[in-house]
């Protein structure tokens, strides 16, 4: 009798612990509730969205109204999703989301150094501070479009497309010289209608600093065409505002750009 009951209570002790374990896995598994239909029609599953986004959880809090909130106000132009979709698609989409944080995150550093004043290049000589800061808004307003345009994911769309904007410019404004020497400055290009090589560098290159760049003036104050050097993409490249093209590698007279053709110019 007692090696039976002994062998009972082996048994349920056996049976517990697996009940046990049982319970641990059980409470390690991250569930979600079903989505909800919101008064608007909206499908939206609130635990699904704070355990995706920790960030707006962090910000937020978890109660499924402030969630809501969020994905209405914000979260769906950034493109979050509000419930659960297949794992490739979630996943393309939080890696989407994570890039466009950091870009964010690298706008605002470059803002806030900016407001504080921060210089790297000499942009505004003989210029009075309202002029300066009205070339400081468009190069802004034009770094600000690019960073927020999900269409382009690598630093070589977004510097290409930042020439392209300042070589707009150009287009709509005189080259050569003005007795004011606005043609060797971003205002020039951005407010006076008057440009050069050198005006359209400082002009792309105020862009860059509001996109997060560190750059280069090439032949910076000499008689020769001026272009900005950079890093894009762990690379060294070249980015040209009066030409409106952008590539890795070392710029040269008679290199061919691809979508542009061969470029010749004085070295």
């Amino acid at each position: 009798m007692n090696g039976k009951i002994s062998g009972r209570l082996n048994t349920i002790k056996a049976f517990l612990a697996v009940i046990a374990a049982a319970g641990i896995l059980f409470s390690s598994v991250s569930v979600c509730a079903a989505p909800q239909t919101m008064p608007d029609g909206q499908v939206f599953d609130p635990a699904f969205y704070a355990a995706t986004y920790p960030d707006v959880a962090a910000a937020m809090g978890t109660d499924p109204a402030m969630l809501y909130q969020h994905y209405v106000q914000f979260g769906k132009a950034e493109g979050r999703l509000p419930y659960a979709v297949d794992s490739e698609a979630l996943k393309a989409q939080q890696a989407a989301a994570q890039q466009q944080a950091l870009l964010q995150q690298r706008q605002a550093a470059i803002q806030a150094a900016v407001k504080n004043g921060a210089r790297t290049h000499s942009y505004s000589r003989g210029l009075t501070a309202q002029q300066a800061a009205q070339a400081d808004a468009v190069a802004q307003q034009i770094a600000n479009a690019i960073l927020a345009n999900p269409a382009y994911s690598t630093d070589l769309q977004r510097v290409n497309a930042a020439t392209q904007a300042v070589a707009g410019f150009c287009a709509r404004s005189a080259y050569g010289n003005d007795p004011n020497r606005y043609y060797r400055t971003p205002y020039g290009v951005f407010v006076a209608g008057v440009y050069t090589c050198a005006g359209s560098t400082r002009a792309l290159g105020r862009v860059l600093d509001y996109m997060g760049y560190t750059w280069t003036h090439t032949n910076e104050n000499q008689w020769s065409h001026q272009w900005c050097v950079l890093t894009m993409d762990g690379q060294t490249g070249f980015a040209d505002g009066m030409g409106g093209f952008a590539g890795y590698g070392a710029m040269h007279s008679g290199m061919t750009i691809p979508g542009v053709g061969v470029i010749y110019f004085a070295e």
